[in-house]
């Protein structure tokens, strides 16, 4: 699996199953239509419940070159989306044009369209799949699989869980770990393309609204090897987040322009000749 499916796909449960972990949920049946019965109606409530989100958090990925590091500020009201990114660490930035570190740029949409704008490349309409990477998870009816089976109880971080099968094709995960009193999700399995088999683990649940709970800390694993960590600093919910910052032309962002990375190419080649 590439790192941005395994980032989006991890992304998307992080939101899912906070969603719907509302309550506990003693006595849960080890039938999966019954336990996907509970999880839909618990997303219905958030919905409901919820009428806008606001987080900070802070994300990590190794690359070839060397780990970057950035922070994300995400606003949800309804079926709009924002979020705000800004780059705080870029391997060979020495390199790059002055403004790469700290560079911000901002996701928009409205569930139909999305927008991303940014310092290099302006206001530019995003693929749906490209939007999903950002807005998935505050979806979480779309993402609860339908068809599944639970196949086995294990222990997980001292948590007993259902381990469950998605059989729905196009879920993103092969296998979920829920834990059996809170229906919390601990950890999914991909779909595995590539060679090396990539995991996700959620820790840190915390009650940020009534009986909401949401995993301040997620960690991808490809095969051995930590890839990428997602920790979230705040989370607060219905504070009347303003319609203003839904629109895309009202956003200021900051970093250099094309012309000023491409000079800045030339300049590098120059230098190689």
């Amino acid at each position: 699996m590439k790192k941005s499916r395994s980032f989006a796909a991890a992304w998307a449960l992080v939101g899912v199953f906070a969603c719907v972990a509302l309550a506990p949920a003693a006595g849960v049946s080890a039938e999966w239509t019954d336990v996907a019965k509970t999880l839909t109606g618990r997303c219905a409530k958030f919905q409901t419940e919820i009428k806008d989100m606001t987080a900070d958090l802070e994300m990590k990925a190794s690359t070839p070159s060397g780990q970057v590091l950035m922070t994300m500020k995400t606003y949800v009201k309804g079926e709009r989306f924002r979020g705000d990114i800004e780059m705080k660490e870029i391997p060979g930035a020495e390199g790059m044009p002055a403004g790469m570190v700290g560079m911000t740029m901002a996701v928009i949409g409205d569930g139909k369209e999305y927008w991303m704008v940014s310092s290099m490349m302006g206001k530019q309409q995003l693929p749906r799949e490209e939007a999903d990477k950002y807005a998935a998870p505050w979806k979480c009816g779309e993402y609860i699989p339908q068809s599944g089976k639970i196949v086995a109880s294990e222990t997980v971080n001292g948590r007993d869980c259902h381990v469950v099968v998605a059989m729905d094709l196009t879920f993103e995960m092969a296998k979920i770990w829920l834990d059996k009193e809170t229906l919390d999700l601990l950890k999914a399995e991909a779909k595995q393309e590539d060679a090396e088999q990539t995991v996700m683990f959620f820790k840190d649940y915390r009650k940020v609204h009534g009986d909401l709970r949401y995993p301040y800390m997620s960690e991808i694993y490809q095969g051995d090897k930590l890839i990428s960590t997602i920790t979230v600093k705040t989370v607060t919910v219905n504070t009347g987040v303003a319609d203003t910052l839904f629109d895309p032309d009202k956003v200021e962002v900051k970093g250099p322009n094309m012309q000023e990375l491409m000079q800045k190419m030339q300049e590098q080649q120059g230098k190689t000749e």
